[in-house]
């Protein structure tokens, strides 16, 4: 019994196959801008969709974007979220946002603040220590010789407790202010209001 038909039959079977193709077809996916601004991929031309060709995002590359998580030192935080806010990035705000112990309506009040505060324009993000206290001591005499120990040393320093967002109002004059409260969980910074 000779089986010769089959590898024939596949070959011409490969050759019909390679003819219905057609020359120019490709599947390539094109980045397009709708008239309001959003993004619509499609195999078409941008035109075909009523779109215009994006042209390439310019600004950090994509690895050099903070990443959202556990900020460990208070640094990485208050840089996510000047990112957050310069990005108009609501759900980047909420993620640095201590949500322990809330209830679902007060979630969503919350939500309504971040997002308000995501919209606005930033200015500066302060982080605040609480206020030392001083003791001042009363002196008695002169002594031509000092101990090591009889000089006065400075406070440690506090570590921060809020941090103050300063914003440009709705219309662009004035500021606004919100202060957010720092929680230290779990070994994170996150901000609560």
């Amino acid at each position: 019994m000779p089986r010769r038909p089959y590898p024939a039959l596949l070959l011409t079977a490969s050759a019909i196959a390679a003819v219905c193709v057609p020359a120019g077809a490709s599947a390539q996916v094109r980045r397009c801008t709708a008239p309001d601004g959003g993004t619509i991929y499609t195999d078409r031309a941008c035109s075909a969709v009523g779109a215009t060709t994006s042209t390439p995002r310019r600004g950090p590359a994509p690895s050099a974007l903070p990443r959202i998580g556990c900020q460990r030192q208070l640094r990485g935080l208050i840089q996510e979220l000047s990112f957050a806010i310069d990005q108009r990035d609501t759900n980047r705000v909420a993620g640095l946002y201590h949500w322990q112990g809330l209830s679902h309506s007060g979630g969503y009040q919350i939500l309504e603040r971040l997002d308000a505060i995501a919209q606005r324009p930033l200015v500066n993000i302060t982080a605040q220590r609480p206020a030392q206290t001083v003791v001042a001591q009363e002196r008695t005499g002169f002594s031509g010789w000092v101990s090591a120990r009889d000089i006065p040393t400075a406070a440690p320093e506090r570590p921060p407790t809020s941090l103050r967002i300063d914003q440009t109002g709705a219309s662009g004059g004035g500021t606004v202010t919100t202060v957010f409260g720092l929680r230290r969980h779990l070994g994170c910074w996150w901000v609560s209001l």
